[in-house]
């Protein structure tokens, strides 16, 4: 549903939705986040990758899953997807979530080794950062989400998320 008609909604009614939407999100979320969580340990504790390749591949694991539950089940969006308006900027909001899980999973694969001598306690504490990183991302990644996927697909173009 776009903006403008979630603004002549009555206030229930958009409390209502935007809960509904931010469940579906959180269900597609905690998807990727396995998805991505799994592919990072295996990748980080298992084969012994690096921690900065292995958030970058947990992220290819998970951010592919959550654009389209995102999109189409949180959303309800159907059809074309538009490059410019919708994969582009969400990619750019995926990019900035990657970096910064590749930042800060770098810093604690330096610094916990220093710390914990144990392998598997290593990969613990690292995973535990990487899974933290998109945690702390979670709530303003829905805002962002909510915005582009919210909008009018094009001036346009009616909107046929809304039922009557």
């Amino acid at each position: 549903m776009g903006i403008q008609a979630r603004a002549q909604q009555p206030p229930h009614v958009a409390r209502r939705s935007l809960l509904i939407r931010f469940t579906k999100y959180t269900a597609g979320s905690v998807v990727a986040t396995v998805c991505s969580e799994v592919t990072f340990l295996l990748v980080y504790g298992v084969f012994h990758g690096g921690s900065v390749v292995a958030s970058v591949l947990g992220w290819l694991a998970g951010v592919i899953p959550n654009y389209f539950l995102n999109r189409s089940w949180a959303w309800g969006r159907k059809g074309r997807h538009d490059l410019r308006r919708e994969v582009l900027p969400y990619a750019a909001i995926a990019l900035v979530t990657v970096g910064l899980a590749s930042l800060t999973t770098h810093v604690a694969g330096v610094l916990v080794p220093r710390l914990i001598s144990t392998h598997w306690l290593q990969v613990g504490v690292v995973g535990a950062v990487f899974l933290a990183t998109y945690g702390v991302l979670f709530a303003a990644r829905f805002v962002l989400l909510d915005r582009l996927f919210g909008l009018p697909r094009s001036r346009h173009q009616v909107d046929t998320t809304t039922r009557a």
